[in-house]
């Protein structure tokens, strides 16, 4: 019998099945690359737009003549800056120097420029705008870490200081604010003679010049803040020591009954944070040291006080913790927070309408220990502060 037909067929058949497997193999290997590379480029797209751009941007302004950390600025009443006092490197390895140089930075010439000098140098003091457009200086610390007593007044006229009444009490790391009234109170603080923290209360009155006594806290306080609130009350906030323990609990002053009350306990006690009036007039704090995992450092955390319920709610974290940074009220309701120990050059911006954290593009410089002012303008002034040389005199200035 023949065999041979049906074998050719069945080589035949092997033959097609093989090319048919080789063609579709060829034929989806293109479109398996194809596929994979419309998968790659559809994950780079959607990386792309979920990069969010920091917001604002900083800009180099004119330096200060000195050098200068622990200062205050003031919004003098034609939209000028004012700046006094403060500590700068010294000389010649010399202690550090403390300023009693005053200057004034005009935000239309992006310029600084020397005013009158107070009779002596302090740094860490109150520097507060008067009703009669003078400006207070007071306290703060020499040199030698000694509390000053001392208070001057610079005329904006003259370009002048002159001496005021005396504080009662000298006190350095207190806390301070301005009343509706117009007087100035200093909150608590240290005793450098008696070595220890202090809960007394002291205001002055720009009418007489004179500082009157008023109803002492319930807790002596350092390292805390002090802030007016919309209805003319005082809120405090924090203190203690740098190690611990940290003053958790809150306390409200009345000035027109000269008494404090409760304010409700913090989420967590902590010094060297800000405390900053947002236009809603809750307060918002932010950072500073406070107890963390396996003891004490910096902190992520902020929080918010409800005038209405007396009570503190989480505001989030901010990125990096923060330690003697600065925090600054925008126009729009929104809160910058800048630099801080470890911090370096980085800032933040807080929305209060949904709570949230946004970074906002690097300073020019690294700072901690700086002031910051916010313009009639929108744009906000940084100055001095210590840097990555020491202090500096560098300022730059935020467009949002």
């Amino acid at each position: 019998m023949n065999c041979k037909p049906a074998f050719l067929k069945t080589i035949s058949l092997l033959l097609i099945g093989l090319i048919g497997t080789t063609l579709i193999s060829c034929s989806n290997e293109p479109a398996s690359i194809e596929t994979q590379a419309n998968v790659d480029e559809s994950t780079e797209i959607d990386e792309k737009t979920e990069v969010i751009e920091p917001i604002g941007q900083f800009v180099a302004t004119g330096s200060m003549g000195n050098d200068r950390k622990h200062h205050l600025m003031v919004l003098l009443s034609d939209g000028r800056i004012l700046t006094a006092g403060g500590t700068g490197k010294g000389v010649g390895g010399q202690r550090l120097l403390v300023h009693p140089s005053a200057e004034i930075y005009d935000p239309a010439t992006d310029k600084w420029e020397y005013t009158g000098e107070q009779s002596e140098g302090r740094t860490k003091n109150l520097l507060a705008l008067l009703p009669d457009g003078s400006v207070l200086a007071a306290g703060g610390e020499r040199s030698t870490t000694e509390g000053i007593k001392s208070a001057e007044r610079w005329d904006s006229s003259q370009g002048t200081w002159s001496q005021t009444g005396d504080m009662i009490k000298a006190r350095e790391r207190s806390a301070w604010t301005q009343l509706l009234d117009g007087r100035v109170i200093v909150i608590g603080g240290f005793d450098t003679k008696k070595v220890k923290r202090l809960d007394t209360v002291e205001a002055y009155d720009p009418e007489t010049g004179e500082w009157s006594e008023l109803a002492p806290m319930t807790t002596e306080r350092t390292l805390h803040t002090a802030i007016a609130l919309k209805d003319g009350r005082v809120l405090v906030v924090g203190g203690g020591k740098l190690d611990g323990p940290h003053i958790d609990l809150a306390e409200i002053y009345d000035p027109e009954s000269n008494t404090w009350s409760d304010a409700g306990n913090m989420l967590l006690g902590r010094v060297l944070h800000t405390t900053t009036l947002l236009s809603d007039g809750r307060v918002l704090v932010v950072g500073g040291q406070g107890k963390i995992v396996g003891g004490t450092g910096k902190v992520t955390s902020a929080e918010i006080w409800n005038p209405e319920s007396l009570s503190w709610s989480s505001a989030g974290n901010t990125e990096i913790p923060r330690s003697e940074h600065a925090a600054s009220l925008l126009n729009d309701g929104r809160v910058l927070v800048t630099g801080g120990q470890g911090a370096k050059n980085t800032a933040e911006i807080y929305n209060p309408e949904d709570s949230s954290w946004i970074n906002a593009s690097e300073m020019i410089k690294s700072r901690y220990r700086h002031a910051v002012i916010t313009l009639p303008d929108g744009r906000v002034l940084i100055s001095g502060g210590v840097g990555d040389d020491g202090v500096i005199e560098k300022s730059e200035l935020f467009i949002p």
